[in-house]
């Protein structure tokens, strides 16, 4: 018995091989009853009998020596089910905080409601009562419970221990989506992010995450993007910044011109971390949390007003206003083109006429050394 996962395993063996029964949830079943469970199970092996899933009357029957002659069916609960899987999942895992996730979404979602029902006999209304509470209110998490609930029936119906249609199916249709207006980030007017950048230079904290700030501002970037921007990235004889595909929200690598500006914040930080990877490390060497900005903002009764991604709509703004054409400034932000047979025939970026944008963004944004 084992409480590795957060409920109670015993472990028997039944027809020469070792078999995982789930008891119940940790949280809900003493070590008392786990251990009452956990006897009878062992009884019914010890009479010859399937430890998984024998019914009362077959135990008798077969005591009572009238046992029906066709073999007995394994007919094993959700949380068995989940515990195989588990199994085999948990190594395939790398991320401690994403296999958290998975044991506590079970915990408080799934294991409370159906942990104990026959996995052969759950319907998609179980499922649909079991997510229902959530599905408006925890939304994301609520599909990502419904997506490891769908991969643990995917499994049981792999192992035939279900012959029916996965009761997940058709369920985020049946539950639908919540209407909402949209939110846009609030942004600055463009007038004043040079301002903006001024006071906050002027404030005591780090220099790698004021200089992350302003380079963030003046690339039009978001902010992982320059939170993770390494030093492999950059091209200084280029005056070039490109970024891979596996770090931008399209997939799609993406080049940015860097402004004369940009390069002094470059060459500072350089100067103030000359053996880290990264471009803007924080004291530990390691990238600053997406919370870095956010802060900045608080710190200066700004949150209201202000976010850092809204500083890609001040660009936008300035952009729009001063002529720049459209297509230059869209690809200056990464947007991928919603029209497919223009995006299909588009072979440029606009480079060059990038580069004239940013330094006339710079130019907005402010020259100034802190």
């Amino acid at each position: 018995m084992a409480n590795g996962s957060r409920i109670w395993i015993m472990r028997v063996t039944h027809a020469g091989q070792r078999v995982d029964i789930g008891l119940g949830p940790l949280a809900s079943l003493s070590l008392a009853n786990a251990r009452q469970k956990a006897g009878a199970i062992r009884q019914i092996a010890a009479d010859g009998g399937n430890p998984i899933g024998e019914s009362q009357t077959r135990r008798r029957e077969r005591q009572a020596g009238q046992a029906l002659p066709s073999p007995i069916v394994v007919r094993p609960n959700f949380m068995t089910c989940w515990t195989a899987y588990w199994a085999l999942k948990e190594p395939q895992l790398s991320n401690g905080k994403h296999r958290d996730q998975w044991v506590s979404t079970m915990k408080n979602y799934v294991l409370p409601s159906i942990g104990d029902r026959l996995v052969a006999e759950i319907t998609p209304t179980d499922i649909i009562n079991m997510l229902a509470p959530i599905w408006h209110t925890k939304e994301e998490t609520a599909r990502r419970v419904l997506q490891r609930v769908d991969a643990v029936f995917v499994s049981a119906m792999t192992r035939e221990l279900r012959d029916k249609a996965n009761p997940c199916t058709g369920v985020a249709r049946e539950l639908g989506n919540r209407r909402r207006d949209t939110v846009h980030h609030a942004a600055l007017p463009y007038q004043d992010v040079g301002n903006f950048v001024l006071k906050m230079h002027q404030r005591k904290a780090p220099l790698a995450s004021r200089l992350a700030f302003e380079f963030l501002i003046l690339t039009a970037t978001r902010s992982g993007e320059t939170r993770g921007a390494l030093w492999s990235e950059i091209n200084r004889t280029d005056r070039l910044w490109t970024i891979p595909a596996a770090r931008m929200k399209a997939r799609s690598e993406h080049s940015i011109p860097l402004s004369g500006r940009a390069v002094e914040i470059l060459l500072a930080v350089r100067a103030a971390h000359p053996d880290s990877l990264l471009c803007f490390p924080n004291g530990r060497g390691k990238p600053f949390s997406d919370m870095v900005f956010t802060k900045t903002l608080r710190d200066m009764n700004l949150s209201a007003s202000a976010t850092a991604h809204g500083f890609r709509t001040s660009f936008k703004t300035w952009a729009a206003e001063t002529g720049i054409r459209d297509e230059v400034s869209e690809a200056a932000l990464a947007h991928a083109d919603t029209n497919q047979v223009r995006a299909a025939y588009r072979r440029t970026t606009y480079l060059d006429e990038r580069r004239i944008v940013m330094e006339e963004w710079a130019k907005i944004v402010g020259v100034r050394k802190p």
